[in-house]
């Protein structure tokens, strides 16, 4: 479940003239005989005749609904190309966000930083801010500063979700959403951190269209809610959830408590197989939609398995 924008998309209206290749066959005969110039006397077309003009008309039918066809196609594909590495940041953060204290800069540096992090800016005054905001805030700061400067977006080629492990995602410096919010849940994991990990829609109110999304919900000291973004390559993107409301509706699919991410892929996903029932995660999840639950536990299960591996070997 990438951040693909455009999963919703206005589409253009055809006209409502372009009918069905095969409707003039439903016409009957005594109004196709009278198609003629005005000012022509009547002609009796035999049958050979009448059949040579629904071809010939059937043939410019064919044609004009091919065409039609082919437009929207690559309407469709410029839609996808436009869309394809543009992410949330991209679209809502750049220039906005929250920023709770001035940045170390006036102006966002226009570089891509080294891979190593060796000079990635530091914002004094906004680890301040999170340590004086977040329980574990130092963490949460040095989380941050990763999945918004030292990663960049690339989406995911179409008909493909690959959900990367935390390693993946640093090796690659690349990635989606998911990807960034395993990378933030990652450092974070071994914490007492009051967050969730939530899967859901972000419906854009101004344009009217939604994307898939996956992204990190996290409360304050005092349990104010905050989202967490990554890629904006700026100190904007940990922002107060009533923030969002005027430009964005959020709806959730699938919310995972931070404190029990690891059992629910240790013990409850390998456990629900072909029995899986809402009622076995009433403690640790909201959902929604169960079939769809279920596809990403599965695909937790996978990336999880996998992560342990890589993790397993580098100690080695």
């Amino acid at each position: 479940m990438g951040d693909k924008v455009g999963t919703v998309q206005k589409v253009p209206k055809i006209n409502s003239c372009i009918q069905p290749v095969g409707a003039i066959h439903e016409l009957p005969l005594h109004i196709l005989h009278m198609q003629r110039p005005f000012g022509q006397p009547l002609q009796h077309n035999t049958n050979e005749e009448v059949i040579q003009r629904l071809r010939k008309n059937n043939n410019k039918s064919v044609k004009y609904v091919l065409t039609v066809v082919a437009l929207l196609v690559l309407w469709g594909m410029y839609c996808f190309e436009s869309f394809a590495d543009v992410s949330y940041a991209d679209l809502f953060l750049a220039g906005r966000g929250y920023k709770p204290v001035e940045d170390a800069w006036s102006i966002k540096p226009l570089i891509t930083y080294p891979a190593d992090g060796s000079n990635i800016p530091d914002n004094q005054l906004y680890r301040e801010w999170c340590v004086k905001t977040f329980k574990n805030g130092e963490q949460i700061y040095e989380a941050y500063k990763e999945i918004a400067f030292e990663i960049n977006y690339r989406a995911e080629p179409t008909k493909t979700d690959y959900w990367q492990t935390p390693v993946e995602t640093r090796q690659g410096r690349q990635g989606d959403c998911e990807d960034s919010v395993f990378l933030f849940f990652s450092k974070l994991s071994g914490l007492d951190i009051d967050g969730d990990i939530i899967w859901g829609w972000v419906v854009d109110k101004e344009n009217s269209t939604a994307f898939a999304h996956v992204w990190y919900q996290l409360s304050d000291k005092r349990g104010r809610p905050y989202i967490v973004e990554g890629f904006s390559k700026e100190w904007n993107g940990i922002i107060p959830v009533e923030m969002l409301t005027e430009g964005e509706r959020r709806v959730p699919t699938l919310m995972l408590r931070h404190n029990q991410v690891n059992r629910v892929v240790n013990e409850m996903i390998p456990s629900f197989a072909e029995s899986f029932e809402e009622d076995q995660f009433s403690w640790a999840v909201y959902m929604n939609n169960s079939t769809v639950i279920k596809e990403i536990f599965q695909k937790l299960q996978v990336m999880f398995a996998r992560y342990r591996g890589q993790l397993h070997q580098s100690m080695y």
